[in-house]
């Protein structure tokens, strides 16, 4: 997975865990990302707040997509194969991408300004899980533009949808 990837999906996953809390859209039950929670991470996690508030809410964001989804030979933007989930964690401690991701998650509307960005825009409108390609399609960066668009969309219709890939034809 390339460098550019790499970043594309670290910014995927804090801008839609940021979008998905309770202070925007409220898909999952966390604020790891409201006014208050940088002054009380930032003493405990001086350097890495920002990868305290993206562990935190990929955590609810993630019981939030499994007890949608599933859990069993499935991906999804919060639970992702372990290479990946090493090279975001890695992304998360470069000074660089951390003030990339804040600078995306300044209010709602850059955040969603992002996510069209990178989004691919003929999606339908379905809601809930959504199988979006099998397990190699992880490894695919257009398909992570699909999940972009199916978040986006859910976003803006105010519909819950948890875009995800597997081998199952469930």
């Amino acid at each position: 997975m390339d460098l550019d990837f790499q970043n594309r999906l670290t910014s995927l996953r804090a801008v839609v865990g940021y979008l998905g809390e309770q202070g925007h859209f409220g898909w999952w039950p966390s604020s790891f990302f409201v006014a208050g929670s940088t002054g009380f991470l930032a003493p405990v996690f001086p350097r890495t707040h920002t990868l305290a508030q993206v562990a935190g809410v990929s955590r609810a964001a993630a019981r939030s997509h499994d007890e949608r989804i599933g859990v069993g030979n499935t991906y999804h933007l919060f639970r992702l194969p372990e290479e990946f989930e090493q090279a975001i964690h890695r992304r998360l401690h470069d000074a660089q991408a951390n003030q990339t991701i804040k600078e995306r998650l300044t209010n709602r509307e850059s955040a969603l300004a992002w996510l069209q960005e990178l989004a691919q825009h003929d999606i339908s409108a379905d809601v809930g899980p959504i199988r979006i390609g099998d397990l190699h399609g992880v490894y695919a960066p257009d398909l992570w533009s699909v999940a972009a668009g199916h978040y986006l969309r859910g976003f803006t219709s105010r519909s819950e949808t948890y875009p995800y890939f597997t081998d199952s034809t469930s």
